[in-house]
């Protein structure tokens, strides 16, 4: 009994540590960090230079609880049945252009705001400021108060 009990529990250990179907959800979202990790490795000349394409996606697969063996067991159950994986990477191309977005609108609100931040930093140039009309001075007052001397420009003669 315990012999059966032992074999029953070691083909269920070996059974569950090999590899298995990823779900589609976590599917879509691993391919979708798999595209986003491509361009990042594209962009930088110096990590294409030492990227080694065979591990890059590990820590994605990792991220998600998943080997290598998960994903290509996953790919070629969905590459099976080829209108469950036209949806799965139709899902891919909605998440992509929602993050593109996201990133746009915080793109555009640091540009705003660097903007902003740079009208406010510029020096006042008071030589846009309109100047005062002149105008024609019919007379000058001058009052005395005390040590205290008072100008006025007085429209008409008093």
């Amino acid at each position: 009994m315990r012999k059966a009990l032992y074999i029953g529990l070691f083909v269920l250990l070996a059974a569950a540590c090999g590899p298995r179907v990823i779900k589609n959800g976590k599917m879509e979202r691993i391919i979708a960090d798999m595209l986003v990790q491509d361009q990042q490795i594209k962009m930088d000349f110096a990590f294409r230079k030492e990227a080694d394409t065979c591990l890059v996606y590990e820590g994605i697969f990792e991220k998600y609880g998943y080997t290598t063996d998960d994903f290509l067991l996953s790919v070629r159950h969905y590459l099976s049945d080829a209108s469950r994986m036209e949806k799965i990477m139709g899902n891919v191309a909605a998440d992509l252009e929602a993050r593109a977005k996201e990133v746009k609108a915080m793109i555009d609100l640091e540009e705003w705001r660097k903007g902003y931040l740079r009208i406010h930093s510029l020096p006042v140039d008071t030589t846009h400021f309109p100047k005062p009309r002149p105008q024609a001075v019919d007379s000058l007052c001058v009052r005395f108060q005390g040590d205290t001397i008072y100008f006025h420009v007085a429209d008409t003669l008093q």
